[in-house]
């Protein structure tokens, strides 16, 4: 029985690379916000030859598009996702960014979970910011629970003192504190996951050329910078994404589980290495 792979973010650059690679040998779900871009690219994607099963257009968060994906995921056979969906601090403000990139994950993998089977894999887009050196035991029990009632009225109160009142930094640390959530997920549920035979993991890109990743950099200095300030001195490529994704989903990393891999020209490492 083929494989199916779930695709949240689809038509999105990380998400139409993803597709592109692992539709090669597996059945795909495919599901994104905007309804014309992603039907189109699931007709492109079948006309190629590749088998798509469903197209879920709308909200991560809308309980009728989880309950669609989950249906497609079905009962039986072996099954994986790759989480790429979310919104950057260019393309929303600090509430959709806390309520897309985390809280819409949280969702995603409640209804995933009664599913899980030996096998399955959950490999989800984090980013480099959630490496950002901010971890306190307050933001971390934040973020850990971002379906608790009060979620954003607490995260903007720790935004606020963070940053001060009505801060035009807010965005961009709430979308540090998505990805540090992001990543916490992982490390959080591995042991559920392994108890059923599955395993959960994370990517955490640095900056690629997708138009969200072209965005940033157009309109955030400081995500220019980085790049430019990364050891392989370029952004990476959708396929770059890809291609750790495939590997992940593999049975070549069947020992890996509840960590994150950086995907970023050594970004990271080189800031630590920088800050002693």
């Amino acid at each position: 029985m083929r494989r199916k792979i779930l695709i949240t973010g689809a038509a999105g650059g990380m998400g139409r690379a993803c597709a592109r690679l692992l539709g090669a040998g597996a059945d795909l779900v495919l599901t994104d916000a905007a309804a014309e871009p992603l039907e189109r690219f699931a007709a492109e994607l079948r006309a190629d030859g590749n088998v798509v099963l469903g197209v879920h257009a709308g909200d991560m968060g809308s309980e009728a598009v989880l309950s669609a994906l989950a249906a497609d995921l079905g009962a039986e056979g072996p099954f994986a996702v790759v989480h790429t969906a979310g919104v950057s601090p260019s393309q929303a403000d600090w509430r959709r960014i806390l309520s897309v990139n985390l809280a819409a994950t949280e969702k995603l993998l409640r209804v995933i979970e009664p599913l899980l089977r030996p096998g399955a894999v959950a490999v989800l887009v984090a980013s480099t910011a959630g490496h950002a050196p901010i971890a306190s035991p307050q933001v971390d029990a934040l973020i850990d629970a971002p379906l608790a009632e009060g979620f954003l009225d607490g995260a903007g109160a720790v935004l606020e003192g963070m940053l001060g009142p009505d801060s035009p930094a807010a965005p961009g640390m709430a979308y540090v504190l998505s990805k540090r959530g992001v990543i916490r997920i992982c490390e959080r549920r591995c042991t559920a996951w392994a108890e059923r035979g599955a395993r959960i993991v994370s990517i955490s890109p640095g900056t690629i050329l997708t138009p969200m990743g072209r965005l940033e950099m157009e309109k955030n200095p400081a995500a220019l910078a980085a790049t430019e300030a990364a050891p392989m001195k370029r952004p990476g490529n959708p396929m770059d994404i890809a291609f750790a994704a495939r590997f992940l989903l593999s049975d070549e990393a069947g020992f890996i589980t509840g960590t994150d891999l950086r995907v970023d020209g050594g970004s990271v490492g080189a800031q630590k290495a920088a800050m002693g």
